[in-house]
């Protein structure tokens, strides 16, 4: 059931209406040189265009939790809800899948996929006080929970809403890996700036594999399967994978500096990257996939 639904929009009946629309985002221009920080429209129909590898990855994710027919499944920062109407094909008609996610543009295009079983709606990590407790079979965060300032209140009303024996999945960046980009960021940071500014890069803070073993631990769950991917983002130009990075932090790109200064860092992040080549641009990184569990006795 959703509880967050918005009546005008919900394609599924019988839901209770509560909590709705926190971490509403204002609009921004689509472009290095605009406001970061917040989403829009432009930037979403971006991520929507440009998220393949995203998804590619997500779909490992759902593999390795090894969903089934009939699951109920919450698919936390769901962003334009391609992964959560794969998975929708997957748990089938007697199955739920519910998408969240703190965009309302984003929500905006999800909700285009919605169909029996399938549901979207805004909000965030903080709102899952809203949802009733051993509600869920899985639940997973596909390249999100960087984002979360909270974590580890996050992991424990995660642990509160999944059914004893539910599973977890995650998909992160594996910081021992940094890919040539991270560099190639922060040295023209430096050049312009003359050191690394705060929240330079798209998440909150990094996520290391061992701190997030003992979040798990300390939340009630236990890790089931660990696995490493390449992960493999691709584009044409410096100036598509600059739109790439906005669209896929929401704005967030840079948000550590003032506007003109984040024009400078851009600018030069474009003509190093156009010195190093005249093809298409490869970003290699490695990512692990997490599968976690609740105790069944819990």
């Amino acid at each position: 059931q959703n509880p967050f639904r918005r009546r005008s929009r919900s394609r599924c009946g019988g839901w209770q209406p509560a909590v709705v629309a926190l971490l509403l985002l204002c609009p921004a221009s689509f472009g290095i040189c605009q406001p970061a920080l917040f989403d829009s429209a432009p930037l979403a129909s971006a991520y929507e265009r440009m998220s393949a590898a995203q998804y590619e990855i997500g779909t490992k994710l759902v593999a390795l939790l090894r969903v089934g027919p009939g699951a109920s499944v919450l698919d936390l920062g769901c962003g334009t809800g391609r992964l959560a109407s794969y998975v929708c094909r997957i748990t089938g008609p007697k199955g739920k899948v519910f998408g969240l996610d703190p965009s309302p543009y984003r929500i905006a295009i999800a909700e285009r996929r919605a169909r029996r079983g399938l549901s979207f709606a805004v909000g965030g990590s903080g709102d899952l006080s809203a949802l009733p407790s051993r509600s869920f079979d899985v639940v997973y965060l596909n390249y999100v929970l960087h984002w979360i300032d909270d974590r580890r209140r996050a992991l424990q009303e995660i642990h509160r809403i999944l059914k004893p024996g539910g599973k977890l999945g995650i998909s992160f960046e594996d910081t021992s890996r940094p890919s040539d980009l991270d560099e190639l960021i922060e040295q023209s940071a430096k050049e312009v700036v003359g050191r690394i500014p705060p929240k330079l890069f798209l998440s909150t803070a990094p996520l290391g594999l061992t701190e997030l073993e003992e979040m798990l631990q300390k939340s009630g769950f236990r890790v089931l399967r660990l696995k490493k991917v390449e992960s493999i983002d691709r584009a044409r130009s410096p100036e598509e994978l600059l739109a790439f990075w906005r669209a896929s932090s929401a704005g967030r790109f840079l948000s550590g500096v003032s506007e003109e200064t984040r024009c400078r860092i851009g600018r030069r992040i474009q003509e190093r990257l156009a010195a190093q080549t005249d093809r298409e641009i490869r970003i290699v990184s490695d990512t692990l996939l997490l599968v976690a569990e609740r105790g069944a006795a819990d």
